[in-house]
């Protein structure tokens, strides 16, 4: 057998330690490592509840505005906010602009440039990857780089500013938009979808493409726009085998996303994307129950009052400890779900967003090839032309006159939380107040449901599944790992929420 730890596994935002144990080339254990400790789940304690919206979007510096909405609608729950549908209607916007911005940014930044690795140096096709993805200097690469930007734009026009806006507020926003706002949002948005959307991504109209709903339709697409980045990545993808690769948990979870915002609720919203839980062995969707989520830190550098049990979040504790404790190796703590009795380790990201919706295209993708690097990726594209439509959807809703936000009640006791789709998969923060201070606070992250360690039972997490198995060509340079961590667009700084551990350990640049 052979160890070997990469570190760092770079382009994944924050520290990440991937410790993996080969028989011959094959992956036989793999450990996500975060050596990294931020701590604001301690910091929140003891401040005033409404300090939440300051100090969660500084969580991410790429999702912070995920952080804000999740931490919103748990206050909206406890404070018993009724939000006024305007109000809902910007915080979509909001939301759906800064995943756009980093589904570009993860796609092209991150992820596509990988295809200019060495391995695929002798493929026929080589020299048209380099040409569009390859880093600062890729046709596509560079209007990712231009295009991005322009989601954050939409953001800051209604949030004031990106990142790390503050606008959300329990009872609404405190953005009151005049009518030209709208319309330079709705120009940013209709700009995007025809110069980078339709010419770069697909290759052709967005409408069309929203039609698709097969691997037929897919494989038809590619040959009527064979220019657009989603036809290459289709067809060279397979060639690279990427469709091999990566498959991890056998379910995947949504918390949803985009609430109605006529009849706006927070317990049991109406959501533009579904909230639940799909069983690839069986494609049987469940509902979602918040109360069946659980955290373990069995191996994670924590430790809880009473024993190695499972918290759920409203009674969750943050007590770290040294890195260097014994049995342990991440401050990443281990998130489960109970399913039917028994514990789920699921999968989140786009490609769960998606096919909990039951997106007609990548139901048919999964049936087919099952979960695996490629679909991922297929699957954020796909999220991007959606999300597209949606920001006009919701911008064309916007009543000017009618009020942004409602004061609520002063509640001196109470708790909340608020589910969402963060850019990287499903995101919630559980709030408990207690003479008007935080009593405490949890969040778990969609990384952290990932990459999260063995739980008390032995049972590995997503992450450590999709890499087990996996055939390397060259551990020397094993391009292989790196394709599947990166599909996740794994976010190491929202998982661990400083303190470094120096662990003596093999550097292996990618």
């Amino acid at each position: 057998m052979n160890e070997k730890i990469i570190s760092p596994l770079n382009r994944v935002e924050g520290d990440l330690d991937l410790k993996v144990v080969f028989r011959g080339n094959k992956v036989i254990e793999a450990y996500p490592m975060s050596r990294l400790f931020r701590g604001i789940e301690i910091i929140l304690k003891n401040k005033y509840p409404m300090d939440s919206l300051v100090i969660t979007p500084r969580i991410c510096g790429i999702c912070g505005g995920s952080h804000l909405m999740s931490a919103v609608e748990a206050l909206d729950m406890a404070y018993k906010a009724e939000v006024p549908p305007n109000a809902v209607l910007l915080r979509n916007i909001m939301a759906l602009a800064e995943m756009g911005q980093n589904d570009v940014r993860h796609t092209y930044l991150m992820f596509m440039i990988d295809t200019v690795n060495k391995k695929y140096e002798k493929m026929d096709f080589y020299k048209d990857m380099v040409t569009r993805w390859a880093p600062f200097y890729g046709t596509s690469y560079k209007a990712a780089v231009k295009w991005s930007k322009r989601y954050t734009e939409i953001y800051a026009i209604f949030g004031g500013q990106w990142p790390h806006g503050s606008s959300m507020v329990p009872g609404g926003v405190t953005a009151d938009p005049y009518p030209n706002d709208i319309l330079k949002a709705r120009g940013i948005i209709n700009e995007i979808t025809s110069e980078f959307i339709e010419k770069v991504m697909l290759g052709g109209p967005l409408d069309q493409f929203l039609q698709l709903k097969s691997v037929k339709d897919l494989d038809q697409w590619s040959q009527d726009y064979p220019n657009g980045d989603i036809s290459k990545l289709w067809i060279y993808g397979r060639e690279m085998k990427w469709d091999k690769i990566g498959k991890g948990s056998n379910f995947l979870m949504s918390f949803g996303h985009v609430p109605s915002a006529e009849d706006y609720t927070t317990e049991n919203p109406k959501l533009r994307f579904k909230r639940g839980i799909l069983n690839l062995d069986t494609m049987e969707f469940s509902s979602i129950d918040q109360a069946n989520m659980l955290e373990f830190v069995t191996k994670s550098f924590y430790s809880y009052s009473n024993g190695d049990i499972g918290l759920h979040p409203f009674e969750g504790e943050t007590n770290p400890l040294s890195p260097f404790s014994n049995d342990k190796y991440t401050f990443t703590k281990t998130f489960r779900y109970k399913l039917n009795g028994k514990l789920i380790a699921p999968e989140v990201g786009a490609l769960s967003m998606m096919a909990v919706d039951n997106n007609p295209l990548i139901i048919d993708l999964l049936n087919k090839l099952g979960s695996n690097v490629l679909l991922r990726e297929i699957a954020r594209f796909v999220r991007l032309a959606i999300i597209s439509e949606i920001i006009i959807e919701e911008l064309e809703k916007f009543r000017f006159g009618e009020p942004t936000y409602k004061k609520p009640l002063d509640i001196a006791e109470s708790k909340g939380y608020g589910l969402v789709e963060a850019s990287r998969g499903s995101l919630g923060h559980w709030i408990v107040i207690k003479d008007n201070k935080i009593f405490n606070y949890q969040v778990v992250t969609p990384t952290q449901i990932n990459m999260g360690p063995e739980d008390s039972y032995g049972n590995i997490s997503h992450m450590s599944k999709a890499l087990i198995g996996t055939i390397v060509e060259d551990i020397e340079n094993p391009i292989e790992l790196a394709h599947i961590v990166r599909s996740h667009d794994a976010c190491m700084v929202c998982n661990v929420h400083v303190l470094d551990g120096n662990v003596e350990k093999m550097v292996l640049r990618l």
